[in-house]
């Protein structure tokens, strides 16, 4: 349990101090003489596959190893690789305490072990390259031997077979992914989840911050709520952070490490109140807690409805040697003394604290003499049995237990071959059956961060982070080492014997290179980002969720490096059967969840394949409406499809959208609405401001004067400023007042290479004048002027209007302009003659080619109905008032706004005219009237005139009526083609 070897938080370096005084006192009881290993070296292979050596006592060392370290004892291990797959397992066995470290024949750690005293170290190294390496013994608190050496050491090479189990899974898992928001969760390494059965919320522990996530099930994927819902003594200093929710009773805890206790805090209501506790016991350990809890185990027993909390809470711990657990028979408020669950049996740290339906307890620890195993309590956390799993071997990482509804154990653990492994047990970890690799179908080389959580019986998840690399140091402190993390999910629905393996993070690895197990003082180079753990959970519908922290984020999840962040995430099931199999329920597919942007021509849609409940979604039904209408079907695609490209869209105009998805049973619920910003029109030189070909940030001009600040350049050619025109638009913050004695020239070059200018002046007096000319001399005095078109202007928004014709600098409609460049200039000795330019860096650029505007078409509205766009919409209450309807269409390019209808029958007039606010290009609007057809049995005819007065230009107006014969007979009235 020492912090610079074993798997620790930064944050808990405090007993470090404590250690140094221990490895102090050690010193004085043993000679101080340093000699080397022996032998000193030694080579393994198949022909030789197993070495011994040993080394005597040497000074106390509490700072750790190098691989030329003169302070630890080195042995020189050359590595002659096996033909197919194997591992070389190294151990040391210390008189008093020494850790062990192996670094590769670059002189990079590749495996570290920090035992209490008297404990077994183990590094296990898989298919490692041919070379020679470095095994450190670290001399913490030696002692001197029985045989008068301090320790004795081995390596072991062990052939790797490939695994003998059914074929695995195929159920269609999948997973939505989703990190925290606005800052939340930013340093979550080693984070806690829970799920909270009673309100559908979820807990997650990210570092100091504890978060509430609400998940909206309204559509599919769900859309979560992030909220800080921190308690204050929770939520302030820290060695180790850890959460825990008890799922039946809806309680969280919030655990802070502190010394020997923690800094802790429950809540019965997801964090809106909260209830201080005492952290733990004052005899815990100083390392690693855990929180956990259920019901009492027999004969101790309380009412789950009664009025004292029903369940026992336990705290466990890790001391220099023993681990240590406490209960709490007041819900977590106050704790008995902790007793010892293992001594020397196990060694490091123990993963979290679990407890069965049945009251069992057990806590897992990744390495009880070399093999996997777990802690048992069965009287109540009383008394302790240690049980191992066979055939396993200790790994890197802390194991995770979850148990299903009838006590059925799964244990799941990275092996010592670096591979996903897991077992069931039927007896309290007495027995072990159904041992399988589930990492077969990735070729997972490499595990960390192994949990379990169990519904019913025969329904478990295994989550790991996995790496299929195969070379050595996954787990060193090389910033650039190999593989890629991906977050992987196992579930099981036959109790072990056959399991489902996904990638939950298909697109976007969890961290790219290592992650680092060397400890604080083992991972300098910062890649100890994700720390030591990580959670998993299941919710009261048997949706299992993930809590990982993601070291891999922004531009690192395309094409990296790794940016070594600590993002808290979720990853939470979207697909495939729940470990309840109460919700194994055939049904249509939850509603999609919609998104979608605009992008320039097209519309993007975008969304998750949704829940599909059992059954294969099939396709997708997009639905779109324009302003003013209705929903109608736009596309049917394919049940693999996830995007849409909508493409048949009038620029400027606003759509709404929203999908539905189709499986074997029927037809989902609509997605939520989407309305993607409207696409931006192409700029159009014939509409000023026309195209823009500079532009300059605001607020960077010098001389605090806004007249002076540029924001950008752009050109024109509406038809309004004279066929064969130009204009030049400058803008600049504010002209409400020119500044005097200011230039505004715009310097360009035409296609043949020739230097051209138009600029805007001020004298002294602040008179304004436009002009242009030849050359680059614009703010000179000798310059030659020629004023520019009458029509040139400045407005107080801070538009400089500069008009010229074509011919004045030879070009014609298809010629290019380009090199523009605009430097404000002020004459009269101001320190700072150009305090504004654009571009900032002085170098010319921008483009325009000369529409001319005698090819501009102004674009005109056309408004249009046919006899098919006149409807009646039924009887308005009783009698014989019926509504008439009319849909008017806008054909033309133009938008039409203030829209007159006029309904009459037989030429007279029916109420008045009805006004429709705006129809865009390529709309409809709408407009109805009432129709009392009392009396007025018989043939008539029924027609709408739109703009009757024809106030809106249009393109065509011989479209704007349109009628059709009405047959009245008593209060019905039929409407003939």
């Amino acid at each position: 349990m020492k912090h610079h070897l074993t798997h620790r938080s930064s944050r808990a370096r405090l007993t470090l101090a404590a250690l140094g005084v221990l490895a102090a006192a050690a010193a004085l009881l043993v000679p101080l003489t340093s000699t080397a290993a022996t032998p000193g070296s030694g080579t393994i292979s198949d022909a030789n596959p197993s070495l011994v050596w040993s080394g005597t006592v040497m000074a106390p060392n509490v700072n750790g190893c190098t691989a030329t370290s003169t302070s630890c004892d080195l042995y020189k291990l050359t590595v002659q690789p096996s033909a197919s797959s194997f591992m070389v397992r190294i151990k040391l066995k210390p008189a008093g305490d020494w850790d062990l470290s192996v670094f590769g024949p670059d002189g990079g750690l590749v495996g570290s072990s920090g035992n209490g005293p008297g404990q077994m170290e183990f590094v296990t190294l898989v298919n490692p390259a041919a070379g020679t390496y470095t095994v450190a013994a670290a001399p913490f608190a030696p002692a001197v031997g029985a045989d008068g050496n301090s320790y004795t050491a081995g390596a072991d090479l062990v052939p790797l077979t490939a695994p003998v189990q059914p074929p695995a899974g195929s159920d269609p898992l999948t997973f939505q992914n989703e990190p925290a928001p606005n800052g939340l969760g930013g340093d979550a390494g080693e984070p806690s989840i829970g799920a909270n059965w009673k309100s559908g919320n979820s807990m997650f522990q990210a570092g100091l911050q504890a978060l509430r996530v609400s998940w909206d099930d309204s559509v599919s994927p769900a859309k979560p709520t992030w909220t800080d819902v921190s308690f204050l003594t929770a939520s302030v200093a820290s060695l180790d952070p850890i959460g825990f929710l008890d799922s039946r009773t809806g309680r969280w805890f919030s655990s802070q490490l502190s010394g020997t206790t923690s800094l802790a805090a429950s809540t019965d209501d997801d964090g809106a109140s909260w209830l201080p506790s005492e952290g733990g016991p004052l005899n815990g350990g100083v390392d690693h807690q855990t929180f956990g809890g259920g019901p009492f185990a027999a004969p101790l027993a309380r009412d789950p409805n009664g009025l004292v909390y029903p369940d026992a809470v336990y705290y466990c711990s890790q001391d220099l040697v023993a681990a240590l657990c406490a209960r709490s028979d007041t819900g977590g408020t106050t704790f008995a003394p902790a007793v010892p669950i293992y001594t020397d049996e196990c060694g490091g740290l123990h993963g979290h604290v679990q407890v069965a339906p049945d009251g069992t307890v057990y806590v897992p620890n990744k390495n009880c003499n070399g093999a996997q195993g777990v802690a048992v309590s069965e009287d109540n956390g009383l008394t302790w049995q240690v049980r191992t799993v066979p055939g396993s071997f200790n790994g890197d990482w802390d194991p995770s237990v979850g148990i299903g509804s009838d006590n059925t154990v799964y244990f799941g653990w990275g092996d010592g071959d670096g591979h996903p492994k897991v077992a069931v047990s039927h007896d309290h970890g007495r027995t072990w059956t159904n041992t399988r690799d589930v990492g077969v179908p990735f070729g997972i080389q490499h595990t960390a961060f192994a949990s379990v959580v169990a519904g019913d019986g025969d329904r478990a998840a295994f989550a790991f982070l996995g790496s299929s690399a195969s070379q050595a140091g996954a787990f060193a402190d090389d910033p650039n080492g190999p593989g890629f993390w991906h977050l992987y999910v196992s579930e099981t629905f036959d109790g072990g014997n056959t399991w489902t393996t996904v990638d939950a993070t298909p697109n976007d690895p969890v961290q790219r290179g290592t992650i680092c197990g060397g400890g604080t003082l083992g991972c300098g180079n910062g890649t100890r980002n994700l720390l030591d753990f990580m959670g998993i959970t299941v919710d009261k519908q048997g949706r299992v969720l993930v809590g990982y922290a993601d070291g891999c984020i922004d531009s690192c999840a395309i094409t990296g490096p790794n940016s070594f962040s600590a993002l808290a995430t979720i990853a939470r099931q979207v697909n495939g059967k729940r470990l309840f199999a109460a919700y194994d329920v055939a049904a249509v597919p939850s509603a999609p969840n919609l998104s979608g942007k605009a992008g320039g021509s097209a519309n993007v849609l975008s969304w998750t394949a949704p829940d599909d409940h059992g059954s294969a979604i099939t396709s997708y039904k997009l639905f779109r409406k324009a302003p003013g209408g209705t929903f109608a079907l736009l596309a049917t695609t394919a049940g693999t499809a996830t995007t849409y490209t909508d493409s048949a869209i009038t620029a400027g105009q606003a759509y709404t959208y929203h999908l539905t998805a189709v499986n074997s049973i029927g037809e989902s619920a609509s997605s939520n609405d989407v309305t993607p910003a409207p696409a931006a029109p192409a700029p159009n030189p014939c509409v000023a401001p026309g195209v823009q070909v500079l532009s300059d940030g605001t607020g960077d001009e010098l001389t605090s004067e806004p007249s002076r600040d540029l924001q950008w350049v752009s050109l024109a050619e509406p038809t309004s400023i004279g066929l064969g025109n130009l204009e030049f638009i400058i803008k600049v913050a504010d002209l409400s007042k020119p500044a005097v004695n200011t230039t505004w020239p715009l310097q360009f070059k035409t296609a043949d290479g020739a230097d051209h200018w138009v600029k805007m002046e001020t004298n002294a007096l602040g008179a304004v004048s436009f002009g242009y000319g030849d050359g680059t001399n614009a703010t000179s005095p000798l310059a030659t002027v020629k004023s520019a078109d009458a029509q040139s202007a400045y407005t107080a928004d801070g538009q400089i209007k500069i008009v010229v014709s074509r011919s004045a600098f030879g070009i014609k409609a298809g010629d290019s302009l380009g090199s523009f460049l605009i430097r404000v200039s002020v004459r009269g000795g101001v320190v700072n003659p150009t305090p504004d330019n654009a571009p900032d860096n002085l170098a010319p650029t921008g483009q325009y080619v000369v529409k001319g505007n005698e090819n501009c078409a102004v674009p005109q509205a056309d408004l249009a109905v046919s006899g098919k766009d006149l409807a009646l919409s039924g009887l308005k209450g009783a009698g014989n008032l019926q509504v008439v309807a009319v849909v008017v269409h806008n054909v033309g390019g133009a938008a039409a706004s203030n829209i007159k209808v006029q309904f009459s029958v037989d030429g007279v007039a029916v109420g008045s005219p009805v006004t429709i606010g705006q129809v865009a290009p390529g709309g409809t609007g709408r407009a109805t009237t009432n129709w009392d057809t009392h009396g007025q049995n018989g043939t008539h005819t029924l027609t709408a005139t739109v703009d009757p007065a024809n106030v809106i230009v249009e393109k065509d107006e011989s479209n704007n009526a349109a009628s059709r014969p009405a047959v009245v007979q008593g209060s019905k009235v039929v409407l003939q083609e």
